[in-house]
């Protein structure tokens, strides 16, 4: 892979976090197709230059990670609780009607 390849991933990488840490998973998901093609042209034998490059990207890619994690969990949390307030309302509906 070229060295201005391999920056403009690690370019990549670190607006994906940004976009990450501040919610904006479309613009996630589009920072991610980008760069996953220029991932998946890497070839083995890279210079050290580059090495470090791509221990870079991997070590913001864990810290992504955990921040999606955290923001499924989130997401679930207030999925799961309007799903219980949907369920009260109809309850108090259905207890009205009667």
């Amino acid at each position: 892979m070229e060295s201005n390849s391999l920056r403009r991933a690690l370019t990549l990488t670190h607006a994906l976090k940004t976009a990450v840490a501040q919610g904006d998973w479309v613009q996630a998901a589009a920072l991610g197709d980008e760069r996953s093609a220029l991932l998946m042209s890497l070839q083995p034998g890279q210079p050290e230059e580059a090495l470090a490059m791509i221990r870079e990207i991997q070590q913001i890619d864990r810290a992504v990670t955990e921040q999606i994690k955290a923001g499924k969990e989130k997401l679930e949390e207030h999925h799961n609780c309007a799903i219980r307030r949907i369920d009260s309302v109809s309850k108090y509906h259905s207890t009205a009607m009667l």
